[in-house]
């Protein structure tokens, strides 16, 4: 998760905190319900069906707010078509990667996002990127490998989804930093999400299996999860410091143990709990070095 664009908004932190722990948990539930479906649906189809719900959010703010639930137009329709590409291996990625491995491992190779963030922003926004933050970017990544554990067995075809998937993410993210405040809500929902319906549904057709009731209430139940953190993410950064409310990202790790714990009775190997801790201190460092350096230029 990257801070959206802010505005000037009274700071209230402990509303903030609240906002960003409710934010984490919704999309910890996302994780853990995409899981769960994976052991009786393609990915494809989550992926698909999961779409409808930010589609149809998108379109009732577009009706609210114009009239017209298909009034999409972007003034920036080339980073909006790359972003709705991006999205399909982010998503399909990482669904197939939790299919394939324990949720925690996944949540602390997702972690290596913030990391690309940094890199990324160098080429693609211009950012002036000092050792110090060069250097934890590094670090972050010895602590993937850690966590990968390469050579006993720990590197697969799920570890190395979860890291397309994070990739394209950061991509995305940094892509969103150059309209940052100037699209509305609307139009970045539904550019992320028609991509995915669109080449999910296509891909869904061969291997469709036609849920049950309760499985239909879970498919959506996964984007309306998505669309709950999105807004309670957006709300938390308008309300508080992003430097505050960064380090609570990462309370994902405890709720992805739970519900490795609870419902697939998967217990967290040492190496990926201290992978995670050094990702973790990474990304938390850079975080802090970003907002001491704005504090700096802002003075």
């Amino acid at each position: 998760m990257a801070p959206p664009a802010i505005v000037n908004t009274p700071i209230k932190p402990l509303l903030a905190f609240a906002l960003m722990g409710t934010a984490v948990l919704c999309f910890s539930l996302v994780d853990a319900t995409a899981k769960w479906l994976t052991q009786g649906y393609d990915p494809w189809v989550i992926v698909s069906v999961s779409r409808v719900v930010p589609i149809a959010v998108a379109m009732t703010l577009a009706f609210r707010e114009t009239g017209n639930a298909l009034n999409f137009y972007t003034a920036f329709p080339k980073i909006q078509i790359l972003r709705a590409a991006l999205t399909i291996p982010m998503i399909w990625c990482f669904f197939t990667g939790l299919k394939l491995m324990p949720l925690a491992e996944a949540i602390t190779i997702a972690f290596a996002a913030p990391l690309f963030i940094t890199m990324l922003s160098r080429p693609i926004l211009g950012e002036k990127i000092g050792r110090r933050r060069w250097s934890a970017v590094a670090i972050g990544f010895a602590g993937i490998l850690v966590a990968l554990r390469p050579g006993f067995g720990g590197l697969g075809i799920g570890p190395i989804l979860v890291i397309i998937s994070a990739f394209a993410y950061a991509l995305s993210m940094v892509l969103l930093r150059r309209f940052a405040g100037q699209e509305p809500t609307r139009n970045i929902l539904f550019y992320s999400a028609i991509g995915a319906f669109l080449v999910g549904g296509v891909n869904a057709v061969p291997v469709w299996v036609e849920p049950s009731a309760v499985d239909w209430g879970l498919l959506l139940l996964v984007g309306v999860w998505g669309v709950f953190g999105s807004y309670a993410v957006i709300r938390a950064y308008r309300l508080g410091e992003a430097s505050m409310l960064a380090p609570l990202e990462y309370t994902a790790l405890i709720w992805s143990i739970i519900f490795d714990l609870w419902l697939f009775s998967l217990t967290p190997v040492l190496a990926v709990l201290l992978g995670a801790a050094i990702v973790i201190a990474s990304n938390v460092y850079i975080a802090h070095r970003e907002h001491a350096l704005s504090k700096t230029a802002a003075q």
